[in-house]
């Protein structure tokens, strides 16, 4: 007995130290995530387009490509900055951007920090890339023969949560799309660490917020589509989700949807897990995004 209470504290030691490591850990690999190789390009849809690089606010540099309208002559257009999700990469949206381009849309891609061919090595998870997508827009509006006072964002689960931030404090964005955006990070993290990790959410919740907070000096409460979405102030956005969406489920859309103003559009598509809404809904899928951006931006 006596043997076993003087190694009680010792293995608390150990169970804690594992705990905290772990909690790190989680934290880190979600922050940063791998870059996988570019895949596909516009040329490979035989699209014109530029590269382009510019730079953040704080001094990350980001790459992207320029998509000018095809069958535009004369006069300025519309255009779309397309932002991708976590651990993605601007070349995962060539196809949607191709097919903005034949409706007379211009359209931006590009890589956040940490992402692709952009500079940086940690994504925030929505806070910092809200420079990066401000960055983006200033280099849309400068573009020959785009209107600087027509210009709408896509986004796809965190960029679609980026989208949504962004827009709630710059009103140089007049329409959104945002497919799979989480309502706020902190529901999201507790959802990844019961359902996906199957961890308990105490004490590995407060462990990550700590971690979190420690790394980048803001917290994940910081980071809120949710408390954002309200203050569009009458500019149209559209919430698309999966229903089977196991990451990010379609409930976050729904608690987005109660908490815009009009005008709101929310599209739900069935059998769609993460990242399946476009395949799941076909060809629908594009008409419908570009018919929303067409009426928002007419």
């Amino acid at each position: 007995m006596a043997s076993l209470l003087k190694t009680a504290p010792s293995v608390l030691l150990l169970a804690l130290l594992l705990v905290l490591g772990l909690s790190f850990l989680l934290v880190w690999s979600n922050t940063h995530p791998p870059r996988y190789p570019v895949r596909t390009s516009p040329a490979q849809y035989g699209l014109s387009f530029e590269e382009v690089a510019f730079s953040s606010q704080d001094g990350v540099e980001l790459k992207g490509w320029a998509l000018p309208a095809q069958g535009r002559s004369g006069g300025q257009g519309p255009a779309v900055v397309v932002c991708h999700g976590l651990g993605a990469s601007k070349s995962d949206f060539v196809d949607l951007a191709a097919y903005l381009v034949s409706k007379g849309f211009h359209v931006l891609l590009f890589d956040f920090r940490a992402h692709g061919e952009s500079g940086g090595r940690r994504c925030s998870l929505g806070y910092l890339e809200k420079m990066d997508l401000r960055a983006a827009l200033d280099l849309i509006g400068k573009r020959e023969g785009v209107d600087p006072h027509r210009i709408g964002v896509y986004g796809f689960s965190l960029g679609g949560a980026v989208a949504i931030m962004t827009a709630a404090e710059c009103s140089d964005i007049k329409a959104v799309v945002a497919d799979t955006a989480f309502s706020n990070m902190e529901e999201e993290a507790t959802h990844v660490l019961t359902r996906v990790y199957h961890l308990p959410r105490f004490p590995f919740l407060s462990l990550g917020k700590l971690a979190y907070r420690l790394m980048f000096g803001f917290g994940l409460e910081d980071i809120s589509p949710m408390s954002a979405i309200g203050r569009l102030r009458g500019r149209p956005i559209l919430l698309i989700a999966g229903v089977g969406d196991e990451t990010i489920p379609d409930a976050h859309a729904g608690y987005l949807y109660e908490a815009a103003g009009q005008p709101k559009e929310l599209w739900l598509i069935q059998g769609a897990d993460h990242g399946g809404t476009l395949s799941a809904a076909g060809a629908e899928y594009e008409e419908r995004v570009e018919r929303f951006f067409s009426a928002a931006l007419k």
